[in-house]
């Protein structure tokens, strides 16, 4: 009770010392600009003061300091930093939750792995697709409902930019029936033929325009391949043809508008700023310029996809009046849903929403995942080099341009495993979205309140040294059969960059189809190493920003083997 009353001492004391300064001298010159300037500070005040306390249903769960990290986050603390911050608490947690300031208030995060599995895997009752409850043996559209369903506060309203962009009629925001519906639709544009050809012709492309707009020579020394100019357009032209059977000529256009669009809206996103105070977006939008920008871009962004929706319904008709019938990619999927049932087909703005899903999931995660298998093999030339003599075994050597086939790139089992390495060590994105418990429940022996924000931590858990020997380690060999990690399956859910059960990531077969063939591609041609001034000598360092975890300023020099 002390320290509690120490803590609210101290949060006093900062409101006081705020009011004093800044707050009493507007109110001193007694003008109707200065009186709306303290309402809007008291107001600002009042919702940091309600975000920055625990609720009282929370306390028995062991927390971060909420202004230190606040302040870690603000600041660019590195990220090991801040997790040893976090450690320190998870030592006080017997079953790896433990508190934190997140979007708007507290969640709980999750990071270890029994509790991980929980949230992922466990299902509670069931709900028929009818909404009507009928019991499993006489319905067979009943579907499990998650214990823990995705929030939708934050994707519905569209205040916010995050809710703008992505919504809440897609495959990610949905739960129950609805998801269901989504997810069978997309389904089967996932659960095919991979379409490696389409990676191997855009990647030789790629290598094509990583020299050319580089200095020519033999030694190339250029942003590290995957987070530049170029590795962004490949994977945007990726997921363009392969998916919406649109070309975006990303890898044509550096100056593509297109991407930069995109990438200001994706930047706007990573704000912590916006990300822990939602509410200066919902009242204060005026105030920010750039904000509005990108809020404005995000329209622009929308008008691009309903441009490639409406090319392929054209594509479609003329393939019918020629009565073509060419494998369908997953826009083709989405549009023709509801031919045969009127009930399952899409809305516009399901279609649309749908797409802006696709396209972020296909383009930055892969680039990123991509970009960390570089900078991993480049510290390690060992295991670079164990990688490049399984691709020379399977595809062979020589100087002319090979792609890989889909045969060839399922026998890179070493490549697979750095490419699982590479994710457990540097995952795309550091948490899951929140979940929501619907009632009063436990979770690895500790009681969480309904209406409790859930996120798994991917970061934490897959950095777990109460899990993984020596964490920080590069070692894919722990993904060998019998290896390290499924040792680890037996304690519970200690991987999971794709998250896991029925809301795993659907492209996930496809994301690691495509960073097989790349990395199959390049290992061929070149090799790479880490330049002797970098910043990333010792660890890698961070850009700063919520959400999707990108490298600062890294370069790598590569240098063709031919």
């Amino acid at each position: 009770m002390q320290s509690l009353l120490a803590a609210v001492s101290k949060d006093v004391d900062r409101l006081s010392a705020f009011y004093s300064e800044h707050i009493l001298p507007y109110l001193a010159r007694k003008s109707k600009a200065t009186y709306i300037a303290a309402a809007i500070a008291s107001f600002v005040t009042y919702q940091v003061y309600k975000m920055s306390h625990i609720p009282r249903n929370l306390r028995h769960i062991p927390a971060v300091p909420y202004w230190s990290y606040m302040r870690s986050v603000f600041s660019g603390t590195t990220q090991d930093a801040r997790r040893d911050m976090i450690y320190s608490v998870l030592s006080k947690s017997p079953n790896g939750l433990y508190l934190k300031p997140s979007r708007g208030g507290w969640s709980v995060g999750v990071v270890g792995p029994q509790a991980l599995r929980t949230v992922f895997l466990r299902k509670g009752i069931y709900t028929p697709i009818n909404c009507i409850a009928l019991s499993l043996h006489s319905n067979p559209n009943l579907i499990p409902q998650d214990d823990y369903p995705k929030s939708r506060a934050l994707v519905t309203d569209k205040t916010f930019l995050v809710a703008k962009l992505i919504g809440g009629q897609n495959i990610i925001s949905l739960n129950g029936s609805p998801w269901k519906k989504h997810r069978m639709i997309a389904n089967p544009a996932f659960h095919r033929h991979m379409p490696v050809k389409l990676f191997g012709n855009l990647c030789e492309m790629m290598m094509d325009k990583f020299e050319s707009e580089s200095d020519g020579l033999s030694h190339v020394n250029v942003p590290a391949l995957m987070q530049s100019n170029v590795g962004s357009r490949f994977t945007l032209d990726v997921i363009g043809q392969a998916g919406f059977g649109y070309d975006f000529e990303s890898l044509e256009n550096p100056d593509n508008e297109k991407v930069h669009i995109y990438n200001s809206i994706m930047e706007g996103l990573k704000n912590p700023l916006f990300f822990f105070f939602p509410f200066l977006e919902r009242h204060f939008l005026w105030a920010f310029p750039n904000r509005r920008q990108q809020h404005e871009n995000c329209d622009t962004l929308h008008q691009l996809f309903k441009s490639v929706i409406d090319n392929k319904r054209r594509v479609l008709v003329e393939q019918k009046e020629h009565n073509e019938d060419p494998e369908k990619d997953l826009l083709t999927l989405m549009l023709e849903a509801g031919e045969d049932d009127p009930s399952q087909a899409l809305s516009v703005e399901e279609l649309q929403e749908n797409l802006t899903i696709f396209f972020i999931a296909g383009h930055d995660t892969t680039s990123n995942a991509l970009s960390f298998a570089l900078y991993l093999l480049a510290m390690n030339p060992d295991i670079q080099e164990k990688a490049r003599r399984e691709v020379l075994e399977v595809i062979g050597d020589g100087a002319d341009m090979v792609h890989p086939t889909e045969t060839q790139i399922s026998q890179l089992k070493y490549i697979y495993m750095i490419m699982k390495e590479t994710l457990r060590i540097h995952p795309p994105l550091q948490s899951s979205q929140l979940r929501v418990t619907e009632e009063d429940t436990e979770l690895a022996g500790t009681v969480i309140p309904k209406g409790a924000r859930l996120q798994a931590d991917i970061f934490l858990a897959q950095h777990n040294p109460a899990v993984w020997k020596n964490p920080e380690e590069f070692r894919p060999e722990r993904f060998a059969p019998g290896g390290e990690n499924e040792e680890n399956a037996k304690k519970g859910l200690a991987w999971a960059p794709f998250g896991n059960g029925a809301r795993q990531c659907i492209g996930m077969n496809f994301s690691l189809a495509e960073q097989r063939v790349v990395l199959a591609m390049l290992l061929r041609k070149f090799t790479w190493s880490l330049p002797e001034n970098s910043i990333h000598k010792d660890h890698l360092i961070f850009a700063p920003g919520m959400g999707l975890v990108n490298a600062k300023d890294l370069y790598l020099s590569f240098e063709k083997r031919f």
